[in-house]
């Protein structure tokens, strides 16, 4: 369902016509991801694959910026990613990271026991800049373009263009120098040569493999659940199974209800919502739902106190 489509459905489900000062379209874009985002991480139906490159005797590594929770699991039911050491491949399972620090592993070896997910730890930097060209707005999107800028930036950072006053969301990166947005509450939410502009990259997550690898080269595959990236114009759309996505509408329909006090319109929305959660749970990405263990209490797995 692509962006023109979900904010019209919105619309029908409140019963606010295109003229309503109740529902606006930088709110309903917003609530639709939000619910986007809680769809996909109960269900994990949009997953991704990262490849990181081991370098020597480090252990801590960036994950990919829309990395929400980790995917693949064996047949224990417990998180794995997927080591190769240029001749074979193994699985290194996951455990806390209170558990990795307290075992202060910090010989390297060359295929490290474990791993940890955490924060990255770092302050995100502001880039800041002109644009270079113009770029109008075309169904709810436009283009910042700066042929001095080296642009790294990702789906789901803000963007700021304080020359027209308006505010926004990184949709794509076109390449380092060209980057799609959506701009709202400006004077005309679009870039025009010489306004001047700011992106804030948003918050990371990086893995700690447990103890660091000895050898560079080798190669870490993590299978992620992948957060949807933002729809804010008419023409992009969610990779989420179409017959769930009046689902989604609903759960942005009990945001807006919630927010005008009428919690009893909300509740019945998101019951219906919850429901579709559990039936794709149950019916389509079954090893989400997956529930059942195995518990050895002969082997004691790490000096965490956990069992495998």
């Amino acid at each position: 369902m692509d962006g023109y489509t979900a904010l019209l459905r919105l619309h029908e489900l409140l019963q606010e016509d295109s003229t309503s000062t109740f529902i606006d379209t930088r709110t309903s874009y917003e609530y639709i991801w939000e619910a986007a985002q809680d769809f996909v991480a109960r269900t994990g139906c949009i997953t991704g694959t990262q490849d990181i490159t081991t370098v020597a005797e480090t252990s801590t590594y960036d994950l990919e910026p829309d990395f929400m929770e980790l995917f693949l699991r064996d047949s224990n039911n417990e998180f794995v990613v997927k080591y190769y050491d240029t001749s074979a491949y193994s699985f290194i399972k996951h455990r806390s990271y209170d558990a990795v620090i307290t075992s202060n592993n910090t010989t390297s070896t060359s295929i490290p026991w474990s791993f940890s997910i955490r924060d990255k730890r770092t302050d995100a930097t502001a880039v800041t800049g002109t644009a270079t060209s113009d770029g109008a707005a075309s169904g709810g999107e436009c283009t910042l373009t700066d042929s001095a800028a080296t642009f790294t930036c990702n789906p789901g950072d803000m963007v700021h263009n304080s020359t027209d006053g308006s505010h926004g969301i990184v949709l794509a990166l076109t390449s380092t120098t060209a980057v799609v947005t959506a701009l709202f509450g400006g004077t005309n939410n679009d870039w025009t040569s010489s306004d001047a502009y700011t992106i804030m990259p948003q918050a990371m997550k990086q893995i700690i493999l447990d103890p660091p690898s000895s050898t560079a080269g080798h190669t870490v595959t993590i299978e992620y659940i992948k957060r949807p990236h933002p729809v804010f114009s008419y023409y992009r759309s969610y990779r989420i199974p179409p017959q769930y996505m009046n689902a989604v509408l609903k759960y942005a329909a009990w945001l807006y209800k919630y927010r005008d006090r009428e919690p009893s319109f909300g509740d019945a929305w998101y019951k219906y919502y919850d429901a579709q959660v559990e039936r794709a749970m149950n019916s389509e990405i079954k090893a989400k739902a997956k529930t059942s263990f195995r518990v050895n209490m002969k082997k004691q797995a790490y000096t965490d106190q956990s069992y495998r």
